[in-house]
């Protein structure tokens, strides 16, 4: 087992050759060792993240131990699955299957969830039979519908929402799996082979990932570009939820403590341009633009073009509360830490394209990036402020929705105190990330 540093606040655990049982057996005891927050699955590989400064000999010994700990209850679904896909006859013929002998076959397979990543909550499923095994496409599909059932090698996986993808599509269900299923759940595949794949209300418990409407007792006439959030919250990480969370979270804690809420209360995010909104009376509403300057509001008032950066932060409360806050320093310049993977890399120059959202930000380096990143790493934990390096050559910068895993090198990760910088980069802008 090799343990690398993943920021200042996680660490990564390489476990080598293991199968799905071993690999859950130690995310459970990682998650029992004292001031873990959360443990994300990847393919062989455990991202431990702590409320603070991580203890790496703690979890060493926890995932070295041999003493049972008990597991999070894992689910048995049954989803039924109408085998009508594109790509169906090429796996018929490759494995000299008639039809109705695939359906049967299929339906007596159980599948493990062996760990979430991509698009909301994408399971990786083991136990698929090698000898049905298909490469992946030469070439992706623009749109893959949810509910698409697909295989890649010997893995097989459902599109729990419409998106791109390269499997090769065998059938479909009309359950609703965003974010349905959890790194070690079992899958019963219910096969036929007509039009009987569920109801469209059919779903599993799935949690939800939206982040709801406005903040109370704000009323949005005209709001762009905003979107309400609440507290950054890690145990999403292990449902195949992003942790969510504001983008700039020092902003967003102004916005709150100016009229009295506590930190974590939900308002609004904006980014280019503030809203036009109507405040409810009896209450006010507090705006924090990058700069940490606060403007108070009651009524209807419209906030107008960001400046000095790319969001801010509205909250409502009940009264005001005037506080001094600090300058904000330079933030051309973000603070990381070297890893989790190990590069030569201490200090990347890049410019902000305009493919940024809050999943992440595309970075084009100013200077070429000699290290060649491979393009077949096996996924491993993301976290907000994760850099990837690309077989490209450009760099994403994961925000607070980002995917649970990935399956790029990760040379820097941004230090927790340091992520509100990349809230705040916009398209053009220059920085130096600094391990």
């Amino acid at each position: 087992m090799d343990i690398a540093r993943a920021g200042d606040r996680g660490l990564l655990l390489a476990l080598g050759p293991v199968d799905a049982p071993e690999l859950h057996a130690a995310a459970a005891r990682a998650r029992a060792a004292e001031g873990v927050a959360a443990c994300v699955v990847g393919h062989s590989s455990l991202l431990v993240l702590f409320h603070g400064q991580p203890d790496r000999d703690a979890v060493m010994r926890a995932v070295k131990s041999s003493s049972s700990v008990e597991k999070r209850e894992s689910r048995r679904l049954t989803i039924p699955v109408s085998f009508d896909g594109p790509d169906l006859e090429e796996l018929l013929a490759r494995a000299g299957l008639s039809r109705e002998d695939f359906i049967e076959k299929a339906s007596r397979l159980t599948l493990t969830a062996r760990y979430l990543g991509f698009r909301g909550g994408f399971a990786y499923l083991d136990g698929w039979p090698r000898e049905w095994s298909m490469p992946r496409r030469p070439t992706s599909r623009a749109r893959v519908p949810a509910g698409t059932f697909a295989i890649a090698g010997a893995v097989a996986a459902f599109y729990p929402i419409d998106s791109p993808g390269g499997w090769n599509l065998l059938g479909r269900t009309r359950m609703d799996l965003a974010y349905a299923i959890r790194a070690g759940d079992e899958i019963v595949i219910e096969g036929s082979g007509g039009d009987r794949a569920g109801s469209p209300r059919d779903a599993a418990t799935n949690g939800g990932a939206s982040h709801g409407g406005a903040p109370a007792g704000l009323e949005l006439l005209h709001a762009p570009l905003s979107t309400t959030v609440g507290a950054y919250d890690l145990s999403r990480l292990e449902r195949g939820m992003p942790p969510g969370g504001p983008f700039d979270p020092v902003a967003a804690a102004v916005a709150n403590a100016a009229v009295g809420n506590p930190p974590g209360t939900p308002l609004l995010e904006c980014a280019m341009t503030g809203p036009r909104a109507r405040v409810q009376p009896g209450l006010i509403a507090a705006w924090c633009d990058p700069q940490l300057r606060v403007t108070f509001h009651e009524g209807e008032f419209a906030i107008g073009r960001i400046e000095h950066g790319l969001r801010g932060y509205l909250s409502t409360g009940t009264h005001r509360v005037d506080s001094a806050v600090a300058r904000r320093e330079d933030r051309s310049v973000i603070g990381a830490v070297a890893g989790p993977h190990d590069t030569p890399l201490r200090e990347i120059e890049c410019e902000v394209t305009h493919q940024l959202d809050r999943v992440g930000i595309r970075l084009r380096p100013l200077r070429e990036v000699t290290l060649q990143a491979p393009a077949d790493l096996a996924s491993a934990g993301v976290q907000f402020g994760t850099l990837q390096l690309h077989p490209d050559g450009s760099i994403i910068a994961m925000g607070p929705d980002h995917p649970v895993t990935g399956g790029y090198l990760q040379p820097m990760t941004v230090i927790s105190s340091e992520r509100w910088k990349l809230g705040q980069l916009g398209p053009g802008d220059r920085v130096a990330f600094q391990a």
